[in-house]
């Protein structure tokens, strides 16, 4: 699997919002999926559940140069960054901003390949929508921790099963695992927080991987601000290590805000 596909993976889980919701822990017994997926969307911090109708947004985005001995980054052809919510469903994405530069069609398709792994990024759907296609069971629910599992059952599924362990005290992700037939195998994630707006916030997320024999790292960073009244990711940066040699690094900046709310 390429790292962008790998991105997109991560991704999924890696940028979300948990508000601090100290419940007492319960049996699995008592325990459904849907209910604690509902439970923890409820309490996530989605610009979109509170009132954001539509964002645009020019995106800044560098590559380190990996043929430099020093942290040199080389600037990408300008894009544009697009997301619509209505009525619950939405359209995230990113567009040539034309007039900036001049590419070819393939040259649009290769970048747009590489940006539409991190549309989520920016912002984030919900556990819900993402597990949609999964049947879930909890594993386990202890004092500390809740283990959830689930399957896919789409033979095209890329990725076949997900394990997801959660803190019942402060109801929010602590880690992940991924199972999938093809490489990268022994995908692991684990979150860093912090708060923003009274809710959590994930600035950070780091994942150990194998592929090709080797062990893989990644760390991406996430950086917030606040415009009018909505908390959104103002930047990304990841770094993926083979070995503990930097293999691949990029940056990314979302400028020039446009923003609607809901009336």
């Amino acid at each position: 699997m390429a790292f962008n596909s790998l991105t997109r993976l991560l991704v999924v889980f890696g940028v979300a919002f948990f508000s601090t919701v100290l419940s007492p822990p319960v049996s699995s017994a008592q325990l459904k999926i849907e209910d604690i997926l509902n439970k923890l969307d409820d309490n996530y911090y989605y610009p979109q559940k509170n009132g954001l109708a539509g964002i645009s947004a020019r995106l800044e985005w560098e590559q380190r140069d990996m043929s430099s001995a020093s942290e040199t980054y080389l600037k990408n052809p300008g894009f544009r960054f697009n997301a619509e919510f209505n009525n619950g469903i939405s359209s995230k994405g990113f567009s040539i901003d034309e007039g900036t530069v001049i590419l070819s069609d393939d040259e649009k398709t290769q970048y747009l390949r590489i940006l539409n792994n991190y549309a989520d990024a920016f912002i984030p759907k919900t556990l819900l929508e993402q597990l949609s296609n999964y049947s879930g069971e909890v594993i386990s629910a202890k004092k500390r921790e809740v283990r959830l599992q689930f399957e896919s059952s789409d033979s095209l599924e890329t990725v076949k099963g997900y394990g997801l362990f959660v803190d019942p005290t402060n109801w929010r992700l602590a880690s992940i695992q991924v199972r999938q037939e093809n490489e990268p195998l022994n995908v692991e994630g684990k979150f860093k927080y912090t708060r923003k707006g009274g809710r959590w916030a994930v600035v950070e997320t780091m994942t150990s991987f194998l592929m090709n024999d080797q062990n893989f790292s990644e760390r991406t960073e996430y950086t917030y601000k606040k415009f009018k009244s909505f908390w959104l990711v103002h930047k990304v940066r990841q770094t993926v290590r083979r070995e503990g040699q930097i293999v691949l690094s990029y940056r990314f900046r979302l400028v020039d805000y446009e923003v609607s709310s809901e009336n």
